[in-house]
């Protein structure tokens, strides 16, 4: 379930696999997912809390703790290199460049005790050797549309607004080629959010730079990414151009979603609503793991996993056997 929209792929994950394990206790995470970026692309990936949105975005940078997080198969490539095997310092080759990441709160990344002018000019000295670093500084932060005073400031006298736009600017010191966005707007009011999303298009189309934007929020990955992967349980179990895969939603799951997502009502008067509980992530999934929230459910998804089949135009495709041939000749 790859299938990156023109261009040489800047990132390709492949069947990827990883647990948490401590005290004897694992959690599969992330659990046969597989996505692709191509350059210059925007591409979103949803689900609820706890599918492994997160945790898929920091294993493709190394972010998740050594010792506990363990990629058990699969495949990351980044800019054509394999960085499965990476360990420790050999990320230092992809972080920053070509791949960068903002996260959902920047008052838990930005230092507290360093002024903006000196975290953004870090990043330029890291990443960046030729530039000036005062001339670089100060050109980043107009780039994000901020104050050069904001460059003497310290993150506490910022805005919610403003602190994600320095940690926008850190990203971008690095010159990515990807930026992974991962809920960059979820602790924002909905007018700093609209504002934060358009800075970002109009920075993807100045500077050429592919995009991957995690967020449980439809909306904005519908009118932000061309491609969308709907992750459940660690799984990718849905892809395909964005607009294909929101109006004609081929798995249950996306269906449920997209329902409250538009705070559809069901004919009882109560707003759409997924039944059910997420699965428990002890062992990994042999079948459906939406299958016990699924009222679609049939005999064959208590047999075998799904695997990912064509559901429609432009790529679309879902990991159901509702969108299987002989299924399909059966209604």
């Amino acid at each position: 379930m790859t299938g990156a929209a023109g261009g040489g792929a800047i990132l390709e994950v492949h069947a990827l696999h990883v647990t948490y394990e401590s005290a004897g206790r694992a959690v599969h995470a992330v659990q046969d997912a597989s996505l692709s970026v191509a350059e210059g692309e925007a591409v979103g990936i949803a689900g609820e809390s706890g599918c492994g949105k997160s945790t898929l975005a920091r294993v493709l940078l190394g972010l998740v703790p050594a010792g506990i997080a363990h990629i058990r198969n699969g495949r990351i490539a980044i800019g054509g290199v394999d960085v499965t095997g990476f360990a420790g310092r050999d990320w230092e080759q992809v972080r920053g460049q070509p791949v960068a990441i903002v996260f959902q709160d920047p008052l838990s990344f930005l230092n507290p005790v360093m002024r903006v002018g000196d975290q953004i000019g870090e990043a330029v000295r890291r990443h960046d050797s030729a530039a000036a670093v005062p001339a670089r500084s100060a050109e980043l932060v107009d780039l994000v549309r901020l104050q050069r005073s904001v460059l003497r400031r310290y993150p506490h006298e910022l805005s919610g607004g403003m602190r994600q736009r320095v940690m926008l600017a850190i990203a971008l010191g690095c010159r990515p080629r990807l930026l992974v966005a991962d809920e960059p707007t979820t602790a924002l009011d909905a007018t700093t959010e609209a504002e934060i999303l358009a800075l970002l298009r109009e920075l993807r189309r100045e500077l050429g730079m592919a995009m991957l934007l995690i967020s449980h929020d439809l909306g904005v990955l519908r009118w932000n990414c061309d491609r969308i992967y709907i992750m459940y349980a660690g799984h990718t179990v849905e892809s395909g151009a964005t607009a294909e895969v929101l109006s004609r939603p081929a798995h249950p799951y996306t269906r449920g979603l997209a329902g409250a997502a538009r705070l559809a009502r069901l004919p009882d008067g109560h707003f759409a609503m997924i039944g059910g509980d997420v699965p428990r992530l002890e062992r990994p999934a042999r079948l459906c793991p939406f299958l016990s929230r699924c009222d679609a459910a049939m005999a064959r998804c208590r047999e075998a996993m799904p695997p990912a089949l064509p559901a429609g135009a432009n790529g679309h495709q879902a990991r159901c056997w509702l969108i299987a041939p002989a299924h399909r000749e059966a209604i």
